[in-house]
């Protein structure tokens, strides 16, 4: 059922027998699960078809985590299939339910076949994949310095440092960008301590980025940028995990404050390990290293150190209505970390600027809406999401809390927490909120997802 008979084994890798994944073929083995996956629906065109045959489909499987030597290429039958994949049941029981559910039959050795294939492109949470894992986490953990994840062709930003500075400033110049790149040399003022800005894919939402970064180059002192990212892979049991590794850029490293960052790591009661693996493939924070050391350090001169910081969604408190809250004894996790935030960076004796690296709403069937999308429905969208930034500019932290818990995050905003605990580190010291700029991404009939820059004034 696969489109390939036979796909290359990971290199450095020796293949693994047949069956390796299992403790033994045949009907009553049982299948490791098909690990999460970015899953791309295509249309294959062939010169060679009859004018009245139709495109064949095919369905490409992406590993967010960056393991899978490749992408993985299937049928829609057999994607059909690996879909039944769950870790619990046997290769007959997956026969037969393969056939009640979609009316064809298949045999035993069809499925240990596609579960061959999937194994050898570690797709699926078999042995050898967890042997993959671990030795990739050991060696990321010796590693003094995180390398860089989304550079390169085809990915967020360009390997190549002449490349990425054009880059960013065409974003600066592009048609709703703020214009040219700002002039060299320090800030005149202090006047903006914190910054709501995209983790978009900056091919897409550059100008956005730009907006936020004309504001930290014009108006921000900063030497010490701590960046709340968003844990897409997910955060443990914590709603904070903080990374002491400095992050490699195309123009070279961007250094950690190791003692602030250390404390704070200790403070979430995220085993350091995990903490460190969890920020190894996420672009979040990633992608403001890379435009603070283009822009700040390169551009305009200036030396700066960050703390890395990734949060966890809000879904969890969603159910009882229970707010994250600002009081320190309202909640074991969230407000107990923001206010120690608050208390390293007020005793820090250092000008300082609080990055939510978030994305707004997220929209359509690609987020498990039925909804089928289009222009039509991008003023809506527009509408809710005014709503809620306009809580943020009046930085009414409960009323915007409480407006997501009403709709019970409907439009998926993924970067609340992040919002959140930058309100909470602001608390008394932020005067109002600016909103810079406001754009959607749209991939027609698949989704909508709107970004926003904002900026935080303390005068």
């Amino acid at each position: 059922m696969s489109r390939s008979e036979k796909t290359p084994s990971p290199e450095g890798q020796e293949p693994a027998p047949p069956g390796a994944g299992r403790r033994r073929r045949g009907g009553t083995t049982i299948l490791p699960a098909l690990r999460t996956a970015q899953v791309e629906p295509v249309r294959i065109k062939s010169d060679e078809k009859a004018p009245d045959e139709q495109d064949e489909m095919a369905i490409i499987l992406h590993d967010p985590e960056g393991f899978a030597p490749q992408p993985a290429v299937l049928s829609p039958e057999a994607f059909a299939l690996a879909s039944l994949f769950d870790g619990r049941r046997t290769a007959r029981e997956i026969v037969i339910l393969f056939e009640e559910k979609y009316g064809a039959e298949i045999e035993v050795e069809q499925v240990h076949h596609l579960a061959d294939e999937l194994d050898e492109v570690l797709f699926l949470a078999s042995p050898r994949f967890q042997e993959k894992l671990r030795n990739s986490i050991l060696k990321y953990l010796t590693m003094p310095v995180r390398p860089m994840t989304h550079a390169g062709e085809n990915q967020g930003y360009p390997e190549d440092p002449q490349k990425l500075r054009e880059t960013v400033a065409a974003y600066f110049a592009a048609q709703d960008g703020p214009g040219a790149l700002p002039k060299t040399g320090p800030a005149e003022r202090h006047r903006v301590p914190a910054v709501i800005l995209p983790h978009l894919d900056p091919r897409v939402g550059g100008a956005t980025y730009a907006h936020a970064y004309k504001a930290i180059l014009e108006d921000c002192q900063a030497d010490l940028f701590v960046i709340l990212g968003v844990g897409h892979q997910g955060t443990g049991d914590g709603d904070f995990v903080v990374s002491t590794k400095p992050f490699a850029t195309p123009f070279g490293t961007v250094p950690v404050a190791q003692g602030l960052a250390a404390r704070l790591q200790e403070a979430t009661g995220v085993e350091p390990a995990l903490a460190e693996y969890l920020h190894w493939r996420e672009f979040s924070v990633e992608f403001q290293a890379v435009f603070l050391r283009t822009l700040l350090h390169e551009h305009a001169g200036r030396d700066f150190e960050i703390v890395p910081v990734l949060c966890g969604p809000v879904e969890p408190y969603l159910p009882e209505g229970k707010s994250p809250g600002r009081n320190p004894v309202h909640d074991e996790r969230f407000a107990p970390f923001v206010e120690r935030l608050r208390e390293e960076l007020e005793k820090s004796n250092r000008r300082w600027c609080v990055m939510a690296s978030v994305d707004l709403s997220h929209v359509g069937p690609d987020f498990h809406d039925m909804t089928s999308m289009t222009e039509r429905l991008l003023p809506p969208v527009r509408r809710g999401d005014q709503r809620l930034l306009a809580q943020i500019e009046a930085l009414n932290a409960d009323a915007f809390y409480f407006e997501i818990a009403r709709t019970k995050n409907s439009r998926h905003w993924d970067g609340v927490l992040a919002i959140l605990a930058l309100l909470g580190v602001g608390r008394d010291r932020f005067k109002s909120g600016r909103l810079l700029h406001y754009s959607q991404w749209l991939k027609p009939t698949k989704s909508v997802v709107s970004v926003a820059a904002m900026a935080f004034d303390q005068e």
